[in-house]
């Protein structure tokens, strides 16, 4: 499951200002912000954006900081870029930190804590070696398959997501495939000569997925600042494409209620919406489930399991049943072998009651 990041709300005395500051513009702030307020804005991915605009002391430090890692994240991208395509791996930068290169002016006003890589399944054993040969360290997965298609390596503060599939969720299997993103993919050179990323179109697609498929319709403003801004960027033509490349993969939906939201927190008017591009739209998708926000752990697990054929539906609970022990006995701090009968029952039992719970 993904983190949900709107469980801190902006309160609405900030509504106003932020939605300035999410403009480039400045308007006038509280003299000073509570606690509460100054989490809610770190949550929420945007104080290096507010404070470019208005230099609130409380985020002075924060906004430091920030820029003080871009210039280290940096460097130790390049690196692992070069160490992939030395041994013939194409990765495509997603989210982040392609975005914070691509539609930002400067790269440190898009917090990120770490780094996704998409490479071709095939690619992952290489992958492995190449990062391993840098000093990263893989943490154990849960060997759910279908549930889970990145792995991820650490490297003192660095992390990387290296995922062969950009969405963990099976209703978003195939939705954008790694060889169709290769073909339409653009170079990004603020990052590197050779580094390359997704188009805009693809960079919107995805960037709606994700809000949904990882979090849930989640509210989170840097994720809608990066689809106002994606948006700003694109032509008609752009626009055009997007919406019938969303109509095809049956994503219109999630993707309707992702430029509403940022059109919202933007103060922006009705533009570019589906039914501006689009002659008719279904109702019948089956992602648009994931958009209740009411949703049960149980059901965004049942959504998943109807998105698979039937044989692999039985393969799926068993992984979530019996992951392995690597990854129990890391979950539960423990190198014990005969406590493993033990804890796989009680992560079992863990896991029936938190089936009830919203996500």
């Amino acid at each position: 499951m993904g983190e949900i990041y709107d469980t801190l709300a902006i309160e609405r005395r900030l509504h106003e200002p932020v939605r300035h500051a999410l403009r480039g513009e400045p308007a006038p702030w509280p003299a000073e912000l509570t606690a509460a307020e100054v989490e809610a804005l770190i949550t929420h991915g945007v104080v290096p954006i507010v404070y470019s605009v208005v230099h609130l002391p409380q985020l002075r430090d924060l906004a430091i900081r920030a820029a003080g890692v871009e210039s280290q994240r940096l460097a130790d991208l390049r690196e692992v870029l070069a160490a992939l395509t030395g041994r013939g791996i194409e990765a495509l930068i997603l989210k982040g930190s392609a975005l914070a290169y691509q539609i930002y002016g400067s790269p440190e006003l898009r917090p990120r804590g770490d780094t996704d890589l998409l490479i071709a399944r095939d690619a992952l054993e290489a992958a492995r070696d190449a990062l391993r040969g840098l000093g990263f360290t893989e943490t154990p997965g849960s060997g759910d398959e279908h549930g889970v298609r990145q792995a991820l390596f650490t490297r003192g503060p660095h992390t990387y997501d290296v995922h062969w599939s950009v969405a963990n969720t099976a209703v978003f299997e195939g939705v954008l495939p790694f060889d169709e993103l290769r073909r339409r993919a653009v170079a990004l050179p603020r990052i590197a000569e050779d580094a390359r990323g997704l188009s805009l179109v693809d960079a919107l697609l995805l960037a709606c997925v994700h809000r949904v498929a990882h979090h849930h319709d989640s509210d989170r403003l840097i994720w809608l600042c990066d689809i106002a801004l994606l948006r700003d960027r694109m032509t008609v033509e752009e626009h055009q494409e997007f919406w019938e490349i969303a109509a095809e993969r049956r994503i219109v939906g999630i993707c309707e209620r992702a430029a509403g939201l940022a059109d919202e927190w933007m103060s922006r008017p009705r533009r570019h919406r589906a039914e501006d591009y689009l002659p008719a739209i279904r109702r019948d998708e089956p992602s648009r489930v994931l958009m209740n926000r009411r949703i049960t752990r149980g059901g965004v697990l049942a959504a998943n399991l109807r998105a698979l054929p039937w044989r692999l539906r039985a393969r799926r609970v068993w992984q979530l049943a019996f992951p392995p022990p690597s990854f129990i006995r890391r979950s539960f701090g423990t190198r014990s072998t005969l406590a493993l009968p033990w804890l796989y029952v009680y992560r079992g039992a863990r896991g029936i009651a938190r089936l009830v719970r919203r996500v």
